[in-house]
């Protein structure tokens, strides 16, 4: 996620910047401290995936470190298990960003019981849909069909050229 918005717009640009300035360290010497020429860490990941040198899938996702191993299940959803775009982006999830394993709540108890069984930590979510918001779209044929996670307030839809 790019973080919230700063306010402030360059005339004759068009975007607002984002206020992200605030995620590095403010104490001199330290590695993510602010500096001439630093740039902050991102875990932006939007994705095109080519089949013989065509765009078939396109997919991003706000959602701060829980992007990159939830772009990776909802691509792995597409192509290794055929789901339709819709489906891909509404799976429920599991992330393993610290020594907690993440858990969708829409994920069969059965399922983090035997995770727990070996040991690890698992928490729940409240949520139904949780950890990054996928949006995509599938190019076949000719047509595509986009999907946007439930969790938020995005949609796919067409817009005519």
């Amino acid at each position: 996620t790019l973080g919230s918005p700063s306010g402030a717009i360059t005339d004759g640009l068009g975007f607002m910047y984002n206020g992200t300035m605030s995620r590095f360290d403010p104490r001199p010497g330290r590695a993510g401290s602010l500096a001439p020429g630093k740039r902050r860490a991102s875990s932006a990941a939007p994705t095109i995936v080519f089949k013989d040198d065509r765009p078939v899938i396109v997919m991003g996702a706000p959602g701060g470190s829980y992007i990159a191993p939830s772009m990776a299940q909802g691509l792995m959803n597409l192509i290794d298990f055929e789901m339709s775009m819709p489906e891909a982006v509404a799976a429920p999830r599991i992330v393993a960003v610290s020594n907690t394993i993440d858990v969708s709540n829409r994920i069969p108890r059965y399922v983090t019981e035997e995770i727990e069984g070996k040991g690890y930590e698992v928490k729940r979510s409240w949520q139904s849909y949780a950890f990054a918001a996928l949006h995509g779209i599938q190019i076949e044929a000719g047509v595509c069909r986009g999907g946007a996670d439930p969790q938020r307030d995005g949609m796919a839809m067409a817009v005519p050229a």
